[in-house]
Parts: C-alpha cells; sequence; structure tokens
C-alpha cells in the first residue's frame, strides 16, 4: 500500500483545470475547456491517471471536478467540509488485504479495485485531504493569477504556484512600480 503524498496532486489537478494560464514568453492567458472530451481529458488527467479517459467517464470525471473546487473552496475559507458527494464516487472503490513475503517477512497490502475512473480519483481525493494541512493550501498572489498551489516550504512563505512565470512577473511588476515612483 502506498502511503499519501503530502502533496495534493489531484486536488490540485482538478481545482486548476479550466483555470486560465499565461506560461513564460505567452502574449495572453488561455483557459482550456474543462475535460471536454474523451481525449483532452486523458491528456489533462495524465498525471494522475495510468489509463485513458473514455467518453463514459467524462459526465463523473467534470462532477468530481466540481466537488473537489468545493472542498478546496472549502478549505481556503475556513469552512467545513461536505465530503457527502466525494464519499458517493469514492464507494465505488473497493479494496481487499492480500499477503506477500519479503525477505524480511509476511506483509500486508491493499489491492484497490474500483468501477470507475471518478472512483478511483475520488479515493486518491480522500486520501489527500485526509493528510492535508490546510494552511498549506493557497492560491497565487499574483492578482492575475488564480491558480492554487500547496506550499511544501519549511517556512511555509511560498507566494506563487510557481517560480515562472508567476514569481518572475510579479516580481517584474514590483520593480516597475518602485522605479516608475
Amino acid at each position: 500500500m502506498t502511503e499519501p503524498t503530502a502533496n495534493p496532486q489531484v486536488l490540485l489537478l482538478l481545482v486548476n483545470l479550466g483555470q486560465p494560464r499565461r506560461p513564460s514568453k505567452a502574449a495572453a492567458p488561455h483557459a482550456e475547456p474543462i475535460l471536454p472530451d474523451a481525449t483532452v481529458a486523458s491528456a489533462q488527467l495524465a498525471e494522475v491517471v495510468d489509463q485513458p479517459v473514455a467518453a463514459a467517464d467524462l459526465a463523473d470525471l467534470r462532477q468530481l471536478q466540481r466537488v473537489s473546487v468545493h472542498a478546496a473552496d472549502a478549505i481556503l475559507a475556513g469552512e467545513a467540509l461536505d465530503g457527502a458527494e466525494l464519499n458517493a464516487f469514492a464507494a465505488r472503490s473497493c479494496a481487499r488485504v492480500e499477503l506477500f513475503v519479503t525477505e524480511g517477512g509476511p506483509r500486508r497490502r491493499l489491492i484497490w479495485t474500483h468501477t470507475s475512473l471518478a472512483a478511483a480519483l475520488a479515493r486518491r481525493l480522500i486520501e489527500e485531504l485526509n493528510v492535508l494541512e490546510p494552511d498549506r493550501l493557497r492560491r497565487c498572489a499574483r492578482p492575475e493569477c488564480d491558480l492554487l498551489f500547496y506550499d511544501t516550504t519549511r517556512s511555509r512563505t511560498r507566494r506563487w504556484h510557481a517560480e515562472d512565470p508567476c514569481g518572475w512577473r510579479e516580481r517584474q511588476r514590483l520593480h516597475r512600480l518602485r522605479t516608475s515612483s
């Protein structure tokens, strides 16, 4: 069994889907549609799924994305999470215990089976939320950016979702303000 990651990868990916982005050297921000079809959805979710998205998965995945946004908004607002919808998706996952033997002796592991891709992601999302430190989940401090990130720095002082482009652009903006005054 793998331990949940300290970085909520599924949550961040789902919440940031469809948000406008302006990559380095891009003239203008762009936003792509959220899970518009199976091919694009497979590319959008490639970091967190190891199988192609089927057209039949799209409606549940879109709903799970909306549930993720509501969960992140609640965390950022310091409100209680309503886990009912997320639990309903995850209820379609089942695990069984399996014994395996290593050099150190017998060990157990959980083998998960999922009835859908949304169920698998919902289970992972619950595992991430279980270990998430709410004060580390933040919005990018650059006013033009609305992406969420998880601050993993020891000092908890990270301000931007990424150094490139937001960190550079924000420092550049502040420098221009200082020199024009």
